[in-house]
C-alpha cells in the first residue's frame, strides 16, 4: 500500500511539474504589430525576404523581452524571434523539423 501512494505522489509532482514548466515556457502573450519597436521589425525583415508580417507575442527569456513576429515569404510561414535592440535569436521555416519534410 505504501508503495502505491509514494507512486501516486510521485506522478501527481511530474505531472504538475510539468504543467508548470509548460506555462513558464509558453508564456507568451499576443500584441498588435504596432508596439514591436521598428528596430525589431526591420531586423525581422532583413532576416526573411520579403517577408509580410501578420502576428506578434512577446514572451519574456532570460530576464529578457523577446518580440516573437509571424509572417510569409514566398509562400512559406516563418516565426522570427527578435530581440528589443534587433538582434535576432531564431528564424523557424513552418515545417522545417516535420519529418515528412525529409
Amino acid at each position: 500500500m505504501k508503495s502505491w501512494i509514494i507512486v501516486i505522489i510521485f506522478v501527481s509532482t511530474y505531472v504538475l511539474g510539468c504543467a508548470s514548466l509548460e506555462s513558464v515556457v509558453e508564456d507568451e502573450k499576443e500584441i498588435p504589430l504596432s508596439e514591436v519597436p521598428v528596430v525589431a521589425v526591420e531586423a525581422a525583415q532583413r532576416a526573411v525576404e520579403n517577408i509580410t508580417l501578420a502576428e506578434a507575442a512577446i514572451e519574456e527569456e532570460d530576464g529578457q523581452k523577446v518580440y516573437v513576429l509571424e509572417g510569409t515569404a514566398d509562400g512559406k510561414e516563418y516565426e522570427i524571434e527578435v530581440t528589443v535592440d534587433g538582434k535576432i535569436l531564431e528564424v523557424e521555416q513552418e515545417g522545417m523539423y516535420d519529418a515528412d519534410d525529409d
